[in-house]
């Protein structure tokens, strides 16, 4: 399973599942819907007739609500009386609605998708002026200046947009996947004309509110619609909730407390009938249907990742430092002694534009996190998103799950609580086998019968073992070890009849046939303590006995049973609740209690004390019983030692009804000044959330995103494995999915996989994404060391000293050069221990800060400069002379023109070994490289590259075409080795700074 999941995950190329997608949008548009259904039932007023959910309708009330016909119950099939719209009405409606699709989303062609992507934005903006600035100087300077340059930078540019690109296409694939779910066939309708019936053929966009239509199997529904007769009715919902199941269908109504996604009178459109047939009357249409609320909600792009606004920062900022000295090179051409020509001003404003733009930034970004994902994938931590590796570093609050993630998941029952009398009967597990009182043997019956968990054999028969969620195969192997069954005999007969657990109700009923005609049916409901001893009949009371097991951290699950006589078995079984079963589910007689043991992981413990080192707050959110919450959240220290205030206490642990009067149904804005400060006290002091759902989830991520850091907002990590989870995953800065338990759906919605749901593994990872975010950092660092020299030959022109570094040079070593060395930097070592300090926050801690630019142009910068002319005057033989001739580049000569190229071969010569210098430089920031306590050169990429920077930079210069390409002459042994000194000079001086100089001085 493992396998399949990163095998699976590291297809990052590959285009996303569509339809695992759309059963994530559709939980979001599901759980939007239940919260507006809470706050609508929490006022407590009367509810309008227009408001009243179309499944809890009757017949009567349906027709009039549509405003139809529909026959009464002498036919219920609709197959014999006219009914239905009129032709004429049908016709209107069809008018002032539209038809039955959705409406398609702006689609751009890929043409013009991919020159938007190439020829906009602020960076794409700066480097094409450059090449066209290049090619303009090609025909003014023909035969002095090569294409080179414009060639690959727009070859650059150009890659990096189709990348882009491709990720567009991709979310584009998504949409063109959901309306794919509309019927493409023919749909039968009964219509009245002049008041005869009128049978029907027409095509799905035709459908209009209020049709009354006909489905059998194989039939993709159309619409939105109301089931009003229905035979063994079973449809396939997948599409929408990512479960596989078929879910059956009836034509009752269903309370109007039931959210309607949840109501088994409606089906939805897109979804499949598997078996029997239905008559149905079409409610929504079009961009109205759960299918277009999907919709909606995927139309909407994903918000910025915390590296796409870092990126942009520093964009912005080198935009302004580029434009900046432009503007100082031009006003220096135009005040010059001697006058320029249009031509000679715009060669130096190019030189120094192209200079200062970063070329290689966004090839530099990404192969620097896909290194980075690579590492991380030796943890058991699978990047889905390479954006998610520098915004896991961030993260402030990691909200977790606590089965199977901070505990081991593999879950044991270690007590049994049955009533015995008027007394509490408390055993051991392990000493029961296969004997006990016969209130502990009805109680391992019952949990064997109420139970989903599977019995699978070994080969030969000769093993078998329990699958299933791990509570259920805790209470299996409990029931069978108590009755003395192997596991094998342990299984039992199938329930006629089940209600599922799930996430909202906390409990699971099922009924079984009995082979007892005054009591011919059992019912067994299973669930969260608080539930059971609800629908129980008056008992001992068990609340010392659970509070003190839960206390201990296990999971208490109760079960309970009821006996049916024969007046009270219906025909059918119905029923999604206990308001609307048509049996008896109240007056149960409690059978008892399992106490199940489900450790903390070996390294938890030492995981979340490393967050609380770093900064990270550690919440835990579960649907577990508070008690039990809490007693695992102090054993692996989430929640500190009771040392604060009462009202601090008071907020400790809080539980989802705590929560439900102050959830707002869209954002924080809307909620009233005591629920703002509600969730104020919350995301500063609430450490455990037990008994939520996942509604809650979502809201509790972005109530840390909103009121998080003194309002600035929270960097959120959180961890999921169910269907229900991709909306709070999807919330998150960072979405953590289960490798081994999660669904495929959590999985698509994630950013980041657990491959062994290890919550260690995810703090583990976090510490990685810290050191990429630190190694990006000095990547950027060392890449803006070389701005400063690279710029300052044309504003030295000006003052008529030939050009020293033409725009061919430049861009050699920013793409030949120094975008390898700058990806090496991924692979560097921390320095110092990353954990022992507060995030990042990237809208406040800019990666790219004053500090920063002040280490590679005021610092770096400025030494390599120095370097850089010292050289070029003293090993250009010949430069003197034109220095005091100063004359236009349009009247060199042929010996001027290799005094020239000599002068540029020897400056780039010297910038180069100055880069590398800076390389070594800006591996510490604080650490020396050399002598006691030096940090060395473990970097071996890094090694590699610098020596192959050096061998490129020779060859380039030896090699006759591309000496004359990137306009240089052959050098002199002596010319080699003497700018060595800028190397040896930088080292030395960066490292007496870093030994005498303040320690804090990059330090972020």
């Amino acid at each position: 399973m493992t396998r399949e999941v990163e095998l699976r995950s590291f297809q990052d190329s590959r285009p996303r599942s569509s339809s695992t997608e759309l059963s994530g949008s559709a939980e979001l548009v599901r759980q939007r819907l239940d919260l507006h259904l809470r706050r609508q039932t929490s006022c407590g007023e009367d509810v309008a007739a227009s408001d009243i959910p179309i499944h809890s309708l009757e017949r009567a009330d349906l027709a009039l609500r549509l405003r139809t016909s529909i026959p009464g119950d002498e036919d219920p099939s609709c197959q014999l009386q006219p009914c239905g719209l009129a032709n004429s009405e049908a016709e209107r409606r069809l008018q002032q609605d539209g038809p039955n699709e959705l409406t398609p989303p702006e689609v751009e062609s890929v043409v013009y998708k991919f020159l938007r992507t190439a020829f906009t934005g602020l960076l794409n903006n700066l480097l094409w002026l450059c090449v066209s600035a290049q090619v303009i100087l090609y025909f003014v300077y023909p035969g002095q200046k090569e294409m080179v340059t414009p060639v690959i930078l727009s070859s650059v540019i150009l890659a990096t947009a189709m990348l882009q690109l491709y990720t567009e296409l991709k979310a584009q694939s998504s949409m063109e996947a959901l309306r794919s779910l509309q019927v493409g066939e023919s749909v039968q309708v009964t219509r009245t004309d002049s008041g005869q019936r009128s049978d029907l053929s027409i095509s799905p966009e035709e459908l209009v509110t209020g049709d009354i239509i006909f489905l059998e199997a194989g039939c993709r529904i159309p619409a939105d619609v109301r089931i009003l007769h229905c035979s063994n009715l079973e449809v396939d919902n997948s599409a929408l909730t990512g479960e596989t199941i078929p879910d059956m269908r009836t034509s009752k109504a269903e309370p109007a407390t039931i959210v309607s996604t949840e109501a088994r009178c409606l089906a939805f459109s897109g979804t499949l009938i598997l078996k029997g047939s239905a008559t149905c009357i079409v409610y929504a249409t079009g961009d109205r249907t759960f299918l277009g609320q999907i919709a909606n909600t995927m139309r909407r792009g994903p918000p910025k990742s915390s590296l796409e606004i870092q990126i942009q920062h520093f964009v912005h900022t080198i935009a302004l430092v580029a434009v900046g000295i432009t503007g100082c090179v031009l006003l220096c051409d135009l005040l010059a002694p001697k006058l320029r020509t249009a031509s000679e001003v715009l060669e130096n404003c190019t030189t120094a534009l192209f200079s200062q733009v970063p070329e290689g930034l966004l090839p530099t970004v990404t192969l620097s996190l896909m290194i980075a994902s690579k590492r991380m994938s030796r943890l058991q931590v699978v990047v889905k998103k390479l954006d998610a590796i520098e915004s896991l570093g961030c993260v402030s609050t990691f909200c977790s799950d606590k089965t199977g993630t901070l505990t081991t998941g593999v879950m044991e029952v270690r007590e049994v609580l049955v009533p015995a009398g008027t007394e509490v009967l408390q055993v051991n597990a392990k000493e029961l086998q296969g004997q006990g009182a016969a209130g502990i043997q009805a109680l391992a019956k019952a949990g064997l019968l109420n139970n989903k968990a599977q019995v699978l054999s070994g080969p030969r028969d000769a093993t078998c073992d329990v699958f299933g969620s791990p509570t259920e195969v805790a209470i299996f192997k409990a029931g069978a070890a108590m009755l003395g069954l192997s596991l094998r005999d342990a299984a039992q007969e199938q329930a006629c009849f089940e209600i599922p657990f799930n996430s909202e109700n906390k409990w699971m009923l099922t009924v079984h046939r009995r082979s007892d005609q005054e009591f011919p049916c059992n019912v067994i409901i299973k669930g969260a303590p608080e539930k059971i001893l609800h629908v129980c009949n008056a008992c001992i009371n068990f609340d010392a006995q659970l509070r003190e097991l839960m206390t201990r951290g296990l999971r208490v699950i109760g079960l309970a049973s009821r006996k049916l006589t024969a007046e009270e078995v219906p025909d059918t079984f119905e029923g999604v609740s206990l308001s609307d079963c048509n049996f008896p589910v109240s007056g149960f007689d409690l059978l008892g209690f399992f106490a199940i043991e489900d450790p903390p992981r070996d390294g938890v413990m030492e995981a979340v004390l490393k967050c609380k080192d770093a900064g990270v707050k550690v919440v835990m959110v579960t649907g577990d019983h508070p008690t039990t919450a809490r007693a695992i959240a102090k054993r692996v220290s989430i929640l500190p030692q009771p040392k604060q205030a009462a009202a601090e206490l008071d907020f400790q642990v809080l539980q989802g009804c705590d929560l439900d009067s102050h959830l707002p149904e869209e954002d924080f804005d809307e909620l009233s000044a005591s629920s703002k400060a509600f969730w104020q006290e919350a995301v500063q002091h609430t450490r455990v959330f037990a008994r939520v759902s996942p509604l809650h989830k979502r809201i509790i991520v972005q109530a840390y995103q909103c009121f998080g850091q003194a309002g600035l907002g929270d960097i959120v990590a959180m961890t999921g494995d169910g269907v229900n989870d991709a909306p709070a995953l999807k919330q998150a800065e960072v979405g953590i999915a289960m490798g081994i338990r999660g669904t495929s759906v959590a999985q698509d919605a994630a950013d980041i996989i657990l491959l062994d749901d290890n919550f260690s593994s995810a703090i583990d990872g976090m510490e990685q994404g810290r050191l990429a975010g630190e190694n990006l950092q000095k990547s950027i660092m060392y890449t803006l060391c070389s701005k400063l020299p690279q710029v300052v030959p044309a504003l030295m022109e000006v003052f008529g000293i030939p050009l020293a570094l033409a725009a061919v040079q430049v861009l050699l070593i920013d793409i030949g050069t120094d975008i390898w060395t700058a990806v090496a930097f991924a692979a560097q070592k921390p320095e110092v221990s990353l954990m022992n300090r507060p995030p990042r926050h990237p809208q406040r801690d800019w990666m790219v800060g004053r500090e920063i630019l002040a280490f590679s142009y005021c610092y770096i910068g400025v030494l390599q400069c120095c370097f850089c002319w010292l050289m070029y005057f003293m090993l250009t033989p010949g430069i003197g002379r034109m220095v005091k001739e100063y004359e236009p580049v349009s009247d060199y000569g042929h010996q001027d023109r290799v005094v020239e190229r000599t002068g540029m071969t020897v400056y780039y010569w010297t910038l180069v070994l100055g880069q590398v210098a800076a390389a070594l430089s800006s591996t510490t920031k604080s650490q020396p490289l050399f002598g006691d306590g030096g940090y060395g050169l473990p970097n071996h990429l890094l090694n590699v590259t610098v020596v192959l920077e050096l061998i490129l930079s020779l060859a380039v210069m030896h090699v006759e075409w591309t000496r004359k390409s990137f306009e240089m002459e052959l050098l002199p042994a002596w010319s080699l080795i003497i700018p060595c000194i800028a190397l040896i000079g930088i080292l030395a001086i960066d490292e007496c700074r870093k030994r005498f100089g303040p320690k804090q001085f990059l330090r972020r």
